[in-house]
């Protein structure tokens, strides 16, 4: 049997385009002599939808498509079967749809299959609108027994998953015979998922073949990375290691060599994740997108030649093209030098725009306190008692640097038409170590990444210069600042904030044993490990773990007015991690 895989880029309530891209697979696919095509989870409709599936209209349009291409394999000269996702009703008690695939052929649906296992964790909810399904499908293809899955519905194979779902698709469909599974998926990527996937999926592929196809592309703060594959007998036969343009592999299931035999022996993991698409693509093709499907073509950002904003200016060039990228230095007078000759190679490298606004921050001082202090003479007032009992907070002075910048990104953005980007880290935003603006813009593309991860992509950027990564980060709001002064040395900030956001680890003894088992596993989490075991040692590490712990807690008010960011970590700041603002555990 041979299956076209048609990993493609959709967007949510983009019902013209989604389908033209069907299309253009549907007509590959008969080109090549394919048996069937099969396209993403909820390709049609565009994956997340979330609440526009309540617009009455919304599920009609979605119907409307399905009738279109029923009507265009019924001209068809080949017998090719077309598998796509979708939303259908449910007429019954319960959600008010199914998360469903149907298989499309001859002119008409030859039957639908709705996904069993709903994920309801991270950035996924999809028990808000799906109702469970409970049957299997099954349909011959080519002369082999074909089952139809649904993502999620692969994962409970091994019973092994924490949400103890009482069915087992891949399960039934072995017990039933099948042949072949044809599996839809949007599963957005994390680090290290792509051998998570193949990991977890091989070993249940004894005597049938599962064909895995997966979206890519950016939507909001997910990233969809494709890496569409094929196993059989627990053999790696096909993979779709690049995120391009709409990819339309074709496989053929009988004939097809082994890429890499029993994929599931850990042996294999390195090469695995080595060969698949790197995080550097994927954050571009994120930012990318999320411009591109908004409407934008041009890009601003505050480039102050730190490794920050280095690399977000790179990503912005990589991803709309250098002469679409308009990068304003902002000196105060606190700027070193070094920052503004780091800042104006790395424009000159990359061949974006620059510009220089300097930053006059103590007029501004002076000029608010002097209107503000107009009831000098009234005692109760709150900005006389504060000067009169020497309390003023003397930070607002250096933070108002910060805040003028972000007011000429926005005033750039709003006058000329560009996009702005915010160019702060995941570590930066657990500790609200940013002024409440820096954070607000349209897009944070290094938002989930933590600093050694910055620093590393940094370093290996050929337009980025080494003097960018190899100074001391400073925001230099004031004379000598630095960032680790004021926190923490990043090697041993980076894995608190991950302990503490992925792991949920909020005691010093289990951070210690964390960062003992992460060792032994070969996890990188520190930028030097060395620093990192050493500071464990000391005594006084316990307080100032408590303190960053309790600072990430207190800053989740500032979090929460962030604007959206590129997701490649287990858990991001986001939609998939909800606290409450107001609480008293932290």
């Amino acid at each position: 049997m041979k299956v076209c895989l048609g990993q493609i880029n959709t967007t949510p309530g983009d019902f013209d385009g989604n389908q033209a891209r069907i299309v253009r697979g549907i007509e590959m696919a008969a080109q090549e002599g394919a048996d069937v095509v099969l396209f993403p989870e909820l390709c049609i409709p565009g994956y997340l939808s979330q609440d526009l599936m309540y617009h009455p209209d919304y599920v009609g349009c979605n119907d409307d498509v399905i009738n279109d291409l029923c009507e265009l394999t019924g001209t068809l000269s080949t017998e090719l079967h077309v598998v796509v996702g979708h939303i259908q009703h449910n007429p019954g008690p319960g959600k008010p749809f199914f998360n469903a695939a149907s298989v499309i052929g001859y002119g008409k649906v030859l039957g639908t299959y709705h996904k069993h296992l709903l994920p309801f964790y991270d950035v996924f909810d999809e028990l808000r609108y799906f109702q469970p399904g409970r049957e299997l499908l099954t349909i011959e293809i080519a002369g082999e027994q074909v089952g139809i899955a649904i993502c999620e519905d692969l994962w409970n194979d091994k019973d092994s998953d924490d949400y103890n779902h009482l069915t087992n698709p891949l399960a039934r469909y072995r017990d039933a015979g099948v042949d072949v599974i044809l599996s839809l998926n949007a599963s957005p990527y994390v680090h290290d998922k792509s051998w998570h996937r193949i990991r977890t999926i091989a070993p249940g592929t004894d005597d049938l073949s599962v064909v895995y196809v997966n979206q890519y592309g950016g939507q909001d703060e997910l990233i969809f990375d494709g890496q569409s594959f094929v196993l059989t007998n627990r053999d790696l036969i096909h993979r779709s290691s690049e995120v391009k343009e709409d990819s339309f592999a074709v496989v053929d299931l009988k004939t097809a060599t082994p890429l890499v035999r029993q994929v599931a022996n850990d042996d294999h993991r390195a090469a695995i994740l080595k060969s698949g698409v790197s995080l550097y693509e994927l954050l571009v093709v994120c930012l990318q997108d999320y411009v591109r499907k908004s409407g934008f073509s041009e890009l601003v950002l505050a480039s102050s030649g730190g490794v920050d904003s280095a690399l977000v200016c790179a990503l912005a060039c990589d991803a709309v093209g250098s002469e679409h990228v308009h990068a304003i230095r902002l000196p105060s007078v606190f700027s070193s030098d070094h920052s503004r000759v780091d800042a104006i190679q790395l424009h000159e490298n990359l061949g974006c725009w620059d510009y220089e606004l300097p930053v006059a921050h103590e007029s501004f001082v002076d000029r608010f306190n002097e209107h503000f202090n107009v009831h000098a003479t009234s005692l109760s007032n709150l900005v006389t008692r504060t000067f009169n009992e020497q309390q003023y907070g003397s930070v607002a002075d250096e933070n108002i640097q910060a805040r003028i910048r972000d007011l000429a990104v926005m005033h750039f953005s709003n006058a000329f038409g560009a996009m702005p980007l915010s160019t702060g880290n995941k570590t930066e935003s657990a500790c609200g170590y940013y002024t409440h603006f820096d954070m607000n813009f349209s897009f944070a593309p290094i938002k989930d990444l933590y600093k050694h991860q910055v620093f590393e992509l940094a370093r290996v950027h050929p337009s980025i210069p080494d003097s960018i990564w190899q100074k001391p980060p400073s925001a230099e709001l004031a004379p000598g600042q630095t960032d680790e002064a004021s926190l923490l040395p990043y090697a041993v900030l980076d894995p608190i904030v991950q302990a503490h956001i992925e792991e949920y680890i909020s005691s010093f003894d289990a951070f210690s044993s964390w960062v003992q088992r992460c060792n032994e596993d070969n996890q990188v989490i520190s930028s030097e490990l060395n620093v990192l075991q050493a500071w464990c040692a000391e005594p006084p590490s316990h307080a100032d773990y408590e303190r960053i712990v309790s600072l990430i807690g207190r800053m989740e008010y500032k979090r929460r007015q962030t604007c959206p960011g590129t997701k490649v970590s287990k858990v991001a700041f986001g939609s998939g991690r909800r606290l409450p603002i107001v609480e008293k555990w932290s």
